[in-house]
């Protein structure tokens, strides 16, 4: 367990967008404390914390309750809910101003990054307006706008995406999923954090040359120092996977499921989620990937879910014993809300600039 933290930290220069209002007090976070896992209680809180944020159920710039606020509602010790601020803190994933409260960083949310929602709202709302005192109507308005949006020529400028992961094979899938969104001309390229950790000189080129960096929440900060100057860092929302919901979904009901996770802090998490999708399952049990009763727990099992980075476990799966990866994807309400218009503001930014550059 981390050494524990005093309630107050050192404070911060700048305190980040409260998404809270002001004198009202934080919502009670999403966390549920399970004594039956292998997890001590501190790891459990930072690791839900953590996923809420990638999740988006945690909102970026968000207050947080205080420490004792938080060790009353969870029933725990304020010392247990200290050491697991001081972690997520040491990784730049919140921060405290004294007088102020604690915070979800929001320095790399994507939601709202150069887009001046207001002001096309109001465009849209002129352009309507406009048609209603022509006797346009609206439907036809609609087909207009789709008719001159397919006329307009693509994009001159392609930009370069790297998306930085912790696993190599699911970053790639990420990767997948994301490029099926976005426009034909952009790429997006991944790496992981070992490999920028390993000095890996085509994992560093490919973030020195890059548009716009996505990563994940809780792990953006690890990149600052990486990052080029002016090249933003953008977070992703991460959903479970709909062949992995679909698959917890079809367990038989009187099976025993037993869910394996190489990452400790995510075993609570992980468990809620199997709860919420093969909850009428017979049993349930959970463990961490290096459990020394890891053996006989696979061997009364009837059905094992592992998480990703656990794949080793299937080695010790027998033949007639179901097993699936339990994975996530991106968010498509945030792909499509929050990230192709950011990356669109990127695109004409970097057009202004490459056009600076010709002008004599």
């Amino acid at each position: 367990m981390s050494t524990p933290a005093p309630e107050s930290p050192s404070p911060e220069s700048n305190a980040p967008r409260a998404a809270t209002p002001k004198g009202s007090k934080p919502p009670r976070l999403p966390i549920r404390i399970d004594r039956d896992l292998p997890v001590s209680v501190a790891l459990q809180v930072q690791g839900q914390i953590e996923y809420g944020i990638i999740s988006g159920h945690v909102a970026l710039g968000s207050a947080l309750p205080s420490v004792r606020d938080l060790a009353r509602d969870l029933s725990i010790s304020p010392v247990t809910v200290s050491a697991a601020y001081r972690a997520l803190q040491d990784k730049g994933v919140i921060r405290t101003v004294r007088g102020s409260g604690t915070y979800v960083r929001d320095d790399f949310s994507v939601e709202g990054y150069g887009r001046d929602g207001v002001r096309l709202e109001r465009a849209i709302i002129d352009v309507v307006l406009a048609a209603e005192r022509d006797g346009v109507p609206r439907a036809e308005l609609l087909a207009l706008v789709k008719g001159v949006a397919a006329q307009l020529p693509e994009p001159t400028v392609s930009l370069r995406l790297v998306l930085v992961g912790v696993y190599a094979e699911v970053t790639l899938a990420y990767a997948a999923s994301l490029a099926r969104r976005l426009r034909p001309c952009d790429t997006i390229r991944t790496t992981t954090f070992d490999a920028l950790a390993s000095v890996d000189a085509e994992a560093r080129s490919l973030i020195a040359n890059a548009d716009l960096v996505l990563t994940f929440a809780h792990r953006a900060a690890e990149l600052e120092p990486l990052v080029a100057e002016g090249v933003p860092i953008a977070t992703l929302k991460l959903v479970p996977s709909r062949p992995s919901r679909v698959a917890l979904a079809e367990i038989d009901p009187t099976a025993v499921l037993l869910l394996v996770s190489a990452v400790p802090e995510f075993l609570p998490t992980f468990r809620h989620a199997a709860e919420r999708y093969a909850g009428h399952v017979r049993e349930m049990r959970a463990v961490v990937l290096d459990d020394p009763t890891l053996d006989r727990l696979v061997g009364e099992a009837d059905v094992v879910v592992y998480g990703s980075g656990s794949e080793a476990v299937r080695e010790r799966i027998p033949p007639n014993v179901l097993h699936f990866e339990y994975r996530h994807e991106p968010d498509p309400v945030q792909v499509e809300r929050s990230l192709r218009p950011t990356i669109e503001h990127l695109r004409v930014r970097k057009q202004e600039a490459d056009h600076e550059q010709e002008t004599p």
